[in-house]
């Protein structure tokens, strides 16, 4: 396993210069980074401009970090019910540009008619096969960020219907404890759930219980994190830990706290920087 940080709520929420947040990620520790999918207010992939994507790669790559992922933030079922359906293509075309080997998707979805639900499955399924034709040639793979309440993946054996009903190796989940605790689950039943699905994480914590939470940094909540990783090591998952944390919390104490929860849980595992 390898731990990037997830660069989104501070250099393009908080318009963080790029180099001077990658140098402070890199120097603390982690291996790599997630990035944003987009730029600015925009749900397009292609308002990450070709220079900035190139600067983002370079930097990466001078610092020696590794771009794990790029994440996009609409949700793909409610907006293929739109004018605008999520370019996941383009993401994919994105992720090419910063040898990323990963786009992560919110999945959404209308949460009360059953007629609309089903509509909406049949509107994924189609558009993630077509999705997926595209990605594979190109060395991509899809993940949805796992299950929400209302979403159409609202449960673990959900997202296991979906998967069988893709079928595609190229498709799996982005795994996130902290939000399967807050739907009343226990994270490391549900990673032996999804062994050999789970292609990514996402580690943020919390205190309190749904519907009234506050998000932490991880190590400062309420969730075992070393007790989550040795399930996923139990799995045989070997790919990227990416911490996220939120505009509210200061950038440094982020990095520094969050590296220093997680980093002796993956020492004895820990998996070698990943292969360009």
């Amino acid at each position: 396993m390898r731990l990037a940080f997830y660069t989104y709520s501070y250099t393009d929420r908080l318009e963080m210069p790029l180099e001077p947040a990658l140098k402070k990620i890199a120097a603390t520790g982690y291996d790599g980074i997630d990035i944003s999918g987009t730029h600015g207010p925009s749900a397009d992939p292609r308002s990450v401009m070709p220079e900035l994507r190139a600067q983002t790669r370079s930097i990466a790559d001078r610092l020696g970090l590794t771009i794990e992922a790029v994440i996009t933030h609409a949700n793909l079922a409610n907006s293929l019910f739109t004018d605008e359906p999520l370019d996941l293509k383009g993401s994919v075309d994105l992720a090419v540009d910063v040898d990323a080997p990963l786009v992560v998707f919110h999945m959404g979805g209308p949460k009360d008619d059953a007629a609309q639900r089903a509509e909406a499955w049949r509107r994924v399924v189609a558009y993630l096969q077509d999705a997926l034709a595209y990605a594979e040639p190109r060395n991509v793979q899809l993940a949805v960020d796992g299950v929400w309440t209302g979403w159409l993946t609202d449960t673990p054996e959900r997202f296991l219907e979906l998967h069988d009903e893709i079928g595609s190796a190229s498709f799996g989940i982005n795994f996130d404890p902290c939000y399967l605790t807050l739907l009343g689950l226990d994270p490391v039943a549900v990673a032996h759930q999804w062994q050999g699905r789970i292609v990514h994480a996402h580690l943020k914590d919390h205190i309190g219980t749904h519907p009234d939470w506050d998000h932490k940094i991880p190590g400062r909540g309420s969730l075992d994190y070393p007790r989550i990783v040795q399930a996923l090591r139990d799995i045989g998952f070997a790919e990227a830990l990416a911490i996220e944390t939120f505009v509210t919390m200061d950038f440094a104490e982020s990095c520094a706290v969050g590296y220093a929860a997680l980093a002796p849980a993956l020492i004895k595992g820990r998996s070698p920087a990943r292969r360009r």
